[in-house]
């Protein structure tokens, strides 16, 4: 017997423990604080690239160019969201793409 009228609806209510970050860094998953930015490093290994220019090709945020003598160099290291598409698609191995410790961001930093 029920105690209370309900529409077959459940009340689904949030589970606070669920979404803390103090469950979701003891998951092992990095939690972005609030006022910091990520930054990463891409790191290209020279003696395994054939200069093929994937990677500055498809880069969504441009930060790898080719220089003049068709080697890849990063070139705007500071736009790179850490996607990964130029470490995952280099057919040699040649690109790793590693996270910094979070800094604050401009808009922070200038306050």
């Amino acid at each position: 017997m029920r105690d209370r009228k309900t529409d077959g609806k459940q009340d689904l209510k949030p589970n606070p423990i669920a979404a803390s970050p103090e469950t979701t860094a003891a998951a092992g998953e990095s939690v972005p604080q609030e006022g910091l930015k990520k930054e990463y490093v891409i790191d290209i290994f020279r003696d395994w690239c054939k200069g093929c220019g994937i990677c500055a090709e498809f880069c969504p945020r441009g930060c790898i160019k080719m220089n003049e003598a068709g080697q890849p160099v990063v070139e705007r290291a500071d736009r790179c969201t850490g996607c990964g598409w130029c470490e995952l698609h280099c057919p040699d191995f040649a690109i790793c793409v590693r996270e910094l410790a979070a800094s604050k961001s401009s808009e922070e930093s200038e306050d």
